[in-house]
């Protein structure tokens, strides 16, 4: 059961990583599909709400994520990050461990596009997860370091966009009774517009895990619709294709909303020269 418990806690370094399919952006408009796109820095504020089913050794259980998420652009390169997650989960614990409750705040350090051109970019990004778990139930137990990297480019007049995302995750302190993490997550990630308010997001991921060894994969998709010009909503799901790493579940849903604070700015930075 102990070992059940840890493998458990393990799951929630899907939380934070989990969100480059929903990344940010640098372009001077704002798109439908900004927040979509890897190489893309807009501030913003989203709220989605997880379920994710798992089975690890007989034992099913629930755990549901809810996060409020503000992002920051600085400047015309750079962007910072803060995600603030409430977690339930429906594992019974012998230790009777609290089940729901604040889970481990994670916040991007700075986001970088350091390369562009008329269809390609690549970004790098240092993000951070802290130990802030009210309970062994809902956290890791361990800060996090996430070195990311991603490129993206643009096909078919710009219609469909193709990412590639390469994660390190790398653990530094935290509780000493509390198994390291150690894993790099490899995302592949191809965003179709449909129209100028519909699209849709296909993203298989790969975990490779150091600590115990072995690959997992998930594979997600999401359909997003722009109501408005500075509002997204969007439904997301997934399932788990093979694997034993704690972040491969069975199978997950999810639905959230993002609201973009500005708009044109670079533009109007520009008419200004």
């Amino acid at each position: 059961m102990k070992k059940l418990t840890a493998l458990f806690c393990l799951m929630f370094v899907s939380g934070f990583v989990h969100g480059q399919i929903s990344t940010d952006t640098t372009v001077s408009t704002t798109s439908n599909t900004a927040a979509d796109d890897p190489s893309q820095f807009f501030t913003r504020a989203e709220l989605f709400s997880e379920l994710q089913h798992y089975n690890r050794n007989g034992n099913e259980f629930n755990l549901n994520q809810t996060t409020l998420r503000t992002v920051v652009k600085l400047g015309k390169r750079f962007t910072t990050r803060l995600d603030v997650p409430v977690v339930y989960n429906s594992f019974d614990s012998p230790n009777n461990f609290k089940q729901f409750g604040l889970g481990d705040i994670s916040f991007r350090l700075l986001g970088y596009k350091f390369l562009q051109t008329k269809k390609s970019a690549i970004t790098a990004s240092m993000e951070i997860s802290l130990n802030t778990a009210q309970s062994p139930l809902l956290g890791t137990g361990k800060n996090i370091l996430l070195p990311m990297f991603t490129y993206t480019t643009a096909v078919m007049d710009k219609r469909m966009l193709l990412a590639f995302v390469f994660q390190e995750a790398i653990s530094f302190s935290g509780d000493e009774a509390r198994e390291p993490v150690s894993f790099s997550k490899l995302q592949g990630i191809l965003l179709y517009s449909w129209s100028r308010r519909v699209w849709t997001v296909f993203a298989p991921e790969l975990y490779v895990d150091y600590v115990h060894g072995g690959a997992s994969m998930n594979l997600e998709g999401r359909v997003a619709y722009a109501p408005a010009k500075r509002i997204n909503l969007w439904a997301h799901t997934g399932v788990g294709l093979f694997g034993d790493f704690a972040p491969r579940y069975q199978w997950t849903v999810e639905t959230g909303c993002r609201y973009f604070f500005l708009r044109n700015t670079l533009i109007k930075r520009k008419s200004n020269n």
